[in-house]
């Protein structure tokens, strides 16, 4: 299974970093230029956002993040191969890594996305329907589960997205990975446990662009998102218990494989 890499022109570091992590699970990759945000044209940011949708505007860091896993699924999706995966350059893989790479039996037949990543925040899954050396399960995701820094999609999926990515309408991990935008319910997602790359905490550089946006709300403001805070997370615990004890489900955090 072939192994994309986004990554800045600017940012040769990454590359080496992760040159070394690929060699050390022994994976081959194929780098792809990242589309810099920052150079486009306005009218090149008109032309990707005719329809906005988000509940803010993207940022140029996000569209560019849009554009550059467009690119990969455009390669994917003129590729042979039924399967590829994904990865942006702040990834750290687990030393597992490579036998999911070996082959692609393990993959459910009716897959189309597979998150091999993880947030660390509790996800609803499916009854896990593999197991793979005794340790990772693959079962299929209810809820949502941003970020879009390694997952795998299959080759006719990969042209689906691509008839409806002609507009930046969120960021691409929504885009993916959260049911209200569009693309989750419609697709067959599966989540591997523990997920066996993590981003790696380096500075995004998504920060200085949110940070200028960002306006501090008031102190009322604040005490009621607080107090809603409390009572959604009272109410989300109560339920993630019935679905724990009562259902063939799980809610909970999908770990990181640890070395």
């Amino acid at each position: 299974m072939k192994a994309y890499l986004i990554n800045l022109d600017r940012c040769p570091e990454r590359l080496v970093r992760m040159q070394e992590q690929f060699a050390k699970a022994s994976v081959p990759f194929e780098r792809v230029a990242a589309v810099d945000g920052k150079n486009l044209s306005d009218q090149e940011l008109a032309s990707i956002i005719r329809i906005p949708s988000w509940k803010e505007p993207l940022t140029r860091t996000e569209i560019g993040c849009f554009l550059s896993h467009r690119k990969c699924l455009e390669l994917i999706a003129q590729g042979e191969d039924r399967f590829a995966a994904i990865f942006e350059d702040d990834v750290t893989l687990s030393k597992d890594t490579r036998q999911f790479f070996e082959s692609t039996d393990w993959i459910p037949d009716n897959a189309e996305l597979i998150k091999i990543e993880t947030q660390g925040k509790k996800v609803l899954t499916d009854k896990p329907v593999v197991t793979i050396a005794g340790r990772y399960t693959v079962a299929q995701l209810r809820s949502q589960h941003i970020l879009a820094a390694g997952y795998i999609v299959s080759r006719d999926c990969a042209r689906k997205l691509l008839c409806r990515m002609n507009d930046a309408a969120s960021p691409i991990d929504h885009l993916l990975f959260t049911p209200s935008c569009g693309f989750f319910p419609q697709m067959t997602v599966y989540q591997v446990s523990p997920a066996i790359c993590m981003q790696a905490g380096l500075e995004s550089t998504l920060s200085p662009e949110r940070s200028s946006q960002y306006c501090p709300p008031a102190k009322m403001q604040r005490l009621k998102r607080e107090v809603k805070r409390v009572f959604v997370r009272g109410k989300t615990g109560l339920w993630g218990l019935y679905i724990n004890c009562f259902t063939k489900k799980r809610w909970g955090r999908v770990p990181g494989a640890r070395d």
